[in-house]
């Protein structure tokens, strides 16, 4: 066993794939997005677990996150949600991938890579319905959407936008955003020929909050590795009775217990000096993981904030998602227990203090926290079952 990895619970991601099934229904189509390395958790693993499951689709952000997941044989079509680069039209052609089009020159970059490798491309135009980043604007759409039906060498399979608001207290501008897109699927599903379940707007914020956008296609994200982007999110699964499990944890082991008399500091800087007699323990784990040096940023695991009643969870809304919450001490967990990370902390170590703990020696594991997205590449993933699944 390493001395820091990702430990990943393959059950509880097939546990919240089902949960959203369950809720959008057998016959909307699931797109699973498994971009940045499926939020930290390794994208081949869950990419075959989630297609085991029945997601038809996987979304990605870049052309080389694809790679991996066509070398260890996965098959899914596999959606951009980014415009490729000139340089990786020929790759999007070879392995399949379904391009995202942010302008009609976009198209025809693709249809003449296409056309040289005698092959046909399957695409998908994006529209800027309030986003802002990407896609046509949506006065033009079912224009260039014609224009692209007509192109040699394309499958222009659907149409896509993407919500800027859909998790925050304001509803206006995801409303407003839908009002722009919904009339879309009509009009270029006549025009381009494309059948209207293939279009969609739904992220994870939205298929929860809002049911009547979620179309005949959904694109859920952070909520299939278990957590809410705000509390508004997830005081709406609550009220759904959804009950989504973490899948997520980052684990140390103590390399060192020593026990430090008053005056003495740990750590560059000496910034934590002792009071009193104090244990403590070293962890093998620093900001080259991915461990902040900035004060802590509590995220709520689902379990917890669908019991949380909604004062609770209202009162936690910067905590969640990644929003900033008040500072607090980075703290580890240790025997079930809350400890202060003292000190600064290092390239790959930091030191918590274990005062009042009994016993604790080298080689116990410590639970530690921080963004999933920020947990290093470099760190092992180890995938784990319920005690009761087979492996």
């Amino acid at each position: 066993m390493p001395s820091c990895w990702v430990e990943v619970n393959l059950d509880a991601l097939r546990h919240n794939f089902h949960v959203i099934r369950n809720l959008v229904g057998h016959d909307t189509t699931i797109i699973a997005v498994i971009k940045a390395n499926a939020y930290g958790h390794g994208a081949v693993e869950v990419g075959r677990a989630l297609t085991a499951e029945g997601a038809r689709y996987l979304a990605i952000t870049r052309v080389d996150e694809a790679l991996p997941l066509r070398a260890a044989g996965v098959l899914t079509p596999i959606l951009l949600l980014t415009p490729a680069l000139p340089e990786e039209l020929e790759q999007v052609v070879t392995h399949r991938l379904t391009a995202c089009l942010s302008s009609y020159e976009d198209a025809e970059s693709l249809s003449a890579v296409a056309a040289k490798m005698k092959a046909t491309a399957r695409v998908q135009l994006k529209v800027n319905t309030g986003m802002g980043r990407l896609g046509v604007e949506q006065d033009v759409a079912v224009e260039v959407a014609t224009q692209i039906a007509q192109l040699p060498n394309l499958q222009l399979e659907a149409a896509f936008t993407h919500f800027a608001q859909a998790a925050g207290k304001d509803t206006t501008v995801t409303h407003l955003q839908y009002s722009k897109f919904q009339p879309l699927v009509h009009y270029i599903s006549r025009a381009a020929n494309i059948p209207p379940q293939n279009f969609h707007c739904a992220n994870s914020a939205a298929l929860l909050r809002f049911p009547s956008m979620r179309l005949s296609c959904v694109r859920p994200g952070t909520i299939l590795y278990g957590q809410f982007p705000s509390a508004l999110v997830a005081e709406s699964a609550m009220q759904q009775r959804l009950e989504l499990r973490d899948t997520f944890a980052v684990k140390a082991r103590i390399i060192a217990v020593k026990t430090l008399q008053p005056g003495q500091s740990v750590g560059y800087g000496s910034e934590w000096t002792a009071r009193q007699t104090s244990r403590i323990a070293t962890i093998a784990v620093g900001y080259a993981d991915g461990l902040s040096q900035e004060p802590q940023t509590h995220y709520v695991a689902p379990h917890v904030a669908l019991r949380q009643t909604l004062r609770e969870a209202t009162k936690q809304a910067a905590q969640m998602g990644g929003l900033k919450a008040a500072d607090t001490p980075r703290t580890v967990l240790l025997r079930g227990q809350r400890l202060p990370i003292i000190g600064r902390i290092s390239m790959q170590q930091c030191s918590i203090d274990i005062t009042g703990l009994t016993d604790v020696i080298v080689g116990e594991e410590v639970t530690v926290f921080m963004r999933r997205t920020s947990a290093g590449a470099h760190l092992p993933r180890i995938y784990v079952h319920d005690p009761d699944q087979p492996a």
